[in-house]
């Protein structure tokens, strides 16, 4: 089943495909700047510049992520981010049903829980599949003590 919202702009649409096709994604997407380079997958925060940057859980101020690259973007130049919805990578191997947390490593998803000291903790989704998502970051975090 695909939803495609009857109130779209080119800054903003909804398609809504719980299956979407290799290095794809669907659901809720907006048209913003990137602050670096970004591929897809990446999943990132929006920086005080008002450029979106790939988030990290062991820096503070890299947190909470809100969107994930939907495609190669280029430093200052404009693309799509998924908000909220499915996203599938050939490279990614998920154990399904698993949560997704923002790693430690700038811009990635790990299904570990990031354990050391002022870590954020943050859900991203979960692993429908090895290699596809339902993203659905938590606007709430918890700092590892």
């Amino acid at each position: 089943m695909v939803f495609k919202s009857s109130i779209q702009s080119a800054a903003s649409s909804a398609d809504i495909n719980p299956s979407p096709a290799t290095n794809t994604g669907s659901g809720i997407t907006a048209t913003l700047t990137a602050g670096e380079n970004l591929t897809f997958g990446n999943v990132c925060y929006i920086k005080s510049d008002g450029k979106i940057w790939k988030g990290d859980a062991n820096s503070a101020g890299l947190f909470p992520v809100q969107y994930m690259a939907l495609g190669t973007i280029s430093a200052d130049a404009t693309g799509s981010f998924l908000i909220l919805g499915f996203a599938t990578l050939s490279s990614w191997t998920w154990t399904v049903g698993g949560r997704l947390y923002l790693s430690t490593t700038a811009g990635a998803m790990t299904q570990t829980q990031p354990a050391a000291t002022d870590d954020c903790i943050q859900v991203l989704g979960v692993a429908l599949s090895a290699t596809t998502v339902l993203f659905f970051p938590s606007p709430d975090y918890l700092t590892h003590t």
